[in-house]
This record gives C-alpha cells, structure tokens and sequence, in this order.
C-alpha cells in the first residue's frame, strides 16, 4: 500500500523530490548527493525514487529544467511588453531577476560544474533557455537605443555585463548582511541604468 500510495501521488511526490534535491545538491554539493540520500530526505524508498527519476542525472536536469521555465515565463512577458518603455522594463526585471533568484536559491544550479553533470541533450536544454532570456534583454536595450532612452557603444558587451552582474548577487548575498534586498535592487536597478545611458 505504502508504495502504491507513493505512486499514486505522481507530480506532487515529483516536485517533493526536486524540491529536497535541490536542498542537497545546493547544501552537499552534487557529487556528494546520492539517489539513497535523495529519497531519504523525501522520505521515500530508494526503488519509489526510480520510478519517478532514472538517475541523479535526471533529477538535476529535472530542477534546471523547471526553474529556467519559471525564470523565462516571468522575466520575458515583461520585457516584451511593448506598451512600456525599455526603462520600465528594464527596472522590472532586475527586480525580478533579482527576487526569483533569491526565493529560489537552491534551484539555481546552472554553473559549469553543473552544468558538466549533463548530458549534452539536456545542455542544450538549459542554454536554450538562458538564450530566451538573454536575447530578450538584448532586445529590450537594442529597443532603447532606437528611442533614445539608451546609449550604448556595444549591446551585445552591455547584456552580458549586466547578467553577469545580476547572476552574481546569489553568490553573496545574505539576509543578514549590511543590506536588505530591496537596498540592493535599487542600488543595481540605478547602476544598471547609468551602464545603459552611458556611451563606453
């Protein structure tokens, strides 16, 4: 009973299962994390894991996977949104970017090493991802040229900086540091707004 139970709960055991995954792998490290490891923190046997998940490698890739499609489908929307400036959405999405990657910190397992554990199918899938994203903003400061509102002498340098500078936050950024989050978003909403009307 105790495993058709756990059969029968389906994508809710699923997202149990990402959800403590990610918590591992963020704490432990991936290679540090097994399949037995996994299941134990679900509470789950190791067998009821495999039928959800072939392997560890499937797991991460699982985790990737869902938080990129949340990132696109909440950053993207807004950067299309032609009944706004570039300027306001450019401030939208740092603050989003911002938010949803500290909300979701153990999630964001998308660094090289991680991104090596892959197999290249599922490379592919999460640069494809990060590319939706990336070409939106670039389209958003591209946008901002044509305006006015922008001035930039290289759009394609000026997108990686800013990602670049926003991915980094999650690598220092701690609730009981100097600053709140908030200090932080505006600080970063103001430089990256001087980055995009400033001629390098």
């Amino acid at each position: 009973m105790a495993r058709k139970r756990c059969l029968d709960e389906g994508p809710v055991l699923r997202g149990k299962i990402m959800e403590r995954a990610s918590e591992l792998f963020y704490e432990r490290g991936y290679a540090a994390t097994s399949i037995r490891d996994i299941a134990e923190a679900v509470g789950i046997s190791s067998s009821t894991m495999y039928h959800h998940f072939t392997n560890k490698q499937e797991v991460l890739h699982a985790i990737i996977a869902n938080f990129m499609a949340d990132f696109v489908a909440a950053t993207v929307p807004v950067l299309r949104d032609q009944g706004r400036t570039p300027t306001e959405r450019i401030r939208e999405v740092v603050a989003l970017h911002l938010k949803i990657s500290d909300e979701r910190r153990p999630e964001l397992l998308i660094g090289n090493p991680i991104r090596y554990a892959l197999n290249p199918r599922q490379q592919r899938d999460g640069i494809a991802a990060q590319t939706q994203y990336h070409d939106a903003v670039r389209a958003v400061i591209e946008e901002g040229l044509a305006t006015g509102e922008f001035e930039v002498a290289d759009v394609d340098l000026t997108t990686m900086a800013i990602l670049d500078m926003l991915n980094g936050v999650r690598e220092w950024f701690r609730h009981s540091g100097r600053l709140t989050l908030d200090e932080i978003t505006d600080h970063y909403t103001t430089t990256v707004l001087k980055i995009l009307t400033t001629t390098r």
